[in-house]
């Protein structure tokens, strides 16, 4: 099992991937922008992070950062 960080400013697309992580057998938690993010990733220590580049105010590239 993965603990994935899904980071995506589409809530229908978010939901979508958080579901399809959880059925097969993963812990997905999420973040709807570069902040949300970075803030989970810290506290959530996620395995893999799930990045949208093209989110506005900070984008996935700044987030990466």
């Amino acid at each position: 099992m993965l603990r994935v960080l899904v980071v995506e400013d589409d809530h229908d697309t978010r939901a979508t991937e958080c579901a399809l992580l959880r059925v097969w057998g993963h812990e997905a938690n999420d973040a709807s922008d570069g902040p949300a993010a970075l803030s989970s990733a810290a506290s959530g220590r996620p395995d893999v992070v799930l990045l949208d580049i093209g989110m506005p105010d900070m984008d996935g590239y700044e987030v990466a950062r």
